[in-house]
């Protein structure tokens, strides 16, 4: 049964929302991604008697951000993928009551579609992140050679993310390509528990908590690097 508070709010307004809270989540990935890395780098350093330098560094920051990147990009590729694909609903999606379906048959595309679906959004999303103008390790400038690195198309993803949003745009680029739409769901199982849906919040907030964290960290030795002239 779809929430009464969601019927008054059209499918644009709703996925903005579904957009907001699944972001909130890749916060969490995020986070998680960080913890491991601290984790295992803690106990490679206790074993390894001969490791040297210090355990916090510049080099430490950015290992810590691309390792959150790549667990928080493979949450997308399966929430906002292989999920959507077989489910019909990224579990932002499912919280408002929107489902992701054939744009023909008006059934869940597949897993197949839905892993292409959500592989258009982790490289438009990486691909965002790289027009940040900090010099963000992101996944792609780490496995791509430097000659292969163009600025321009950072801000060419950036737009087409952000570009449906503002125009309230029907369909998005990985809609089109994958052959999807995002409707209003329908049924007993439309919209995320009240229960579940709480348990979700909780993990949002420490996700959030956890992102401005490592924000801080690599800020904090990113400020390092930079070098202000001398002006008295």
């Amino acid at each position: 049964m779809t929430d009464p508070t969601t019927t008054d709010r059209s499918v644009r307004e709703l996925r903005r929302e579904a957009l907001w809270q699944d972001t909130l989540l890749f916060s969490a990935a995020f986070s998680l991604g960080a913890v491991l890395y601290v984790a295992f780098e803690s106990i490679r350093l206790a074993i390894d008697n001969e490791a040297s330098g210090d355990f916090w560094s510049v080099s430490m920051s950015d290992h810590l951000v691309l390792t959150g990147l790549v667990v928080g990009e493979l949450f997308v590729l399966v929430n906002n993928g292989v999920r959507q694909g077989v489910r019909g609903h990224s579990i932002g999606k499912h919280r408002v009551g929107l489902a992701v379906v054939d744009v023909g048959t008006g059934k869940p595309a597949g897993a197949a579609r839905g892993l292409l679906r959500g592989l258009v959004t982790v490289v438009l999303l990486d691909l965002a992140l790289a027009a940040i103008p900090i010099g963000l390790p992101t996944v792609l400038r780490r496995l791509t050679p430097e000659a292969w690195h163009v600025g321009g198309a950072a801000y060419l993803a950036l737009l087409v993310l952000l570009v449906p949003l503002l125009l309230s745009s029907d369909r998005g680029l990985a809609d089109r390509i994958a052959g999807t739409e995002v409707v209003r769901g329908v049924g007993a199982q439309a919209i995320t528990t009240e229960e579940r849906s709480k348990m979700v919040g909780v993990i949002e907030a420490v996700g959030v908590i956890g992102l401005l964290t490592v924000a801080i960290v690599y800020i904090a030795f990113f400020a390092q690097l930079l070098h202000f002239p001398d002006l008295v």
